[in-house]
């Protein structure tokens, strides 16, 4: 009974964050509509024998093709040769391991993502773009840096959906007073909405422009 009055508890939280949000001025922005890219991990498992936890490379690869075409030079490879390229780079800098030993350890590092995203970028001649964080995924950090144009490396633990998982999101809204986040989760090959703050934490890395 505790834990379903805590349910109804953070609900009421979830709502009343919303509805200040709202308040604030934040009032939904999808500024990478129609750019995005949505890879999977299934598309990429058997390359190689096999990959594991490579849901960190396959949301760098969704950002290098968004970020790519944005700058007019769309990547000329096919998906797979990005994501081996992309995973490579994880594996040499020790930021992925290609693991995944007791369902625990393995994957890609929360903290060194930002290293991961600015290596793999540089290897696609993507320049003037910066990786901030990690930071805590509030509803408003995740508001205020969409807003500004950025793209969010989403890190989520503990969601009732993905457990631990490695995401893009590109953009958001407010519906009936809950912060909805358009993602590219690679486990599903199209963009689509997921409800934010169902985990028990998280983490994001913005990537945006750097100023002149």
């Amino acid at each position: 009974m505790e834990k379903i009055r805590d349910r109804f508890r953070n609900f009421g939280k979830k709502q009343r964050s919303a509805e200040r949000l709202l308040q604030i001025g934040h009032s939904g922005a999808s500024l990478w509509k129609g750019k995005e890219f949505s890879f999977t991990t299934g598309q990429f498992a058997k390359l190689d024998r096999s990959y594991r936890r490579h849901c960190g490379p396959t949301a760098v690869t969704n950002l290098v093709y968004t970020l790519a075409g944005e700058e007019g030079s769309p990547v000329s490879e096919k998906p797979e040769e990005v994501f081996k390229k992309i995973a490579g780079i994880g594996k040499r800098r020790l930021i992925y391991m290609n693991a995944d030993f007791l369902k625990v350890f393995g994957g890609t590092s929360d903290i060194l993502a930002p290293l991961f995203i600015l290596a793999s970028l540089k290897a696609y001649g993507i320049n003037g773009y910066r990786a901030r964080g990690p930071f805590p995924a509030t509803a408003g950090r995740i508001c205020s840096e969409l807003d500004r144009g950025a793209i969010l490396y989403m890190e989520v633990h503990h969601h009732p959906v993905y457990g631990n998982h490695h995401m893009l999101c590109y953009g958001y809204r407010i519906a009936d007073g809950r912060l909805m986040l358009r993602i590219a989760d690679g486990w599903i090959n199209r963009i689509h909405e997921l409800p934010a703050g169902e985990e028990r934490f998280a983490l994001c890395t913005a990537i945006s422009k750097k100023k002149n």
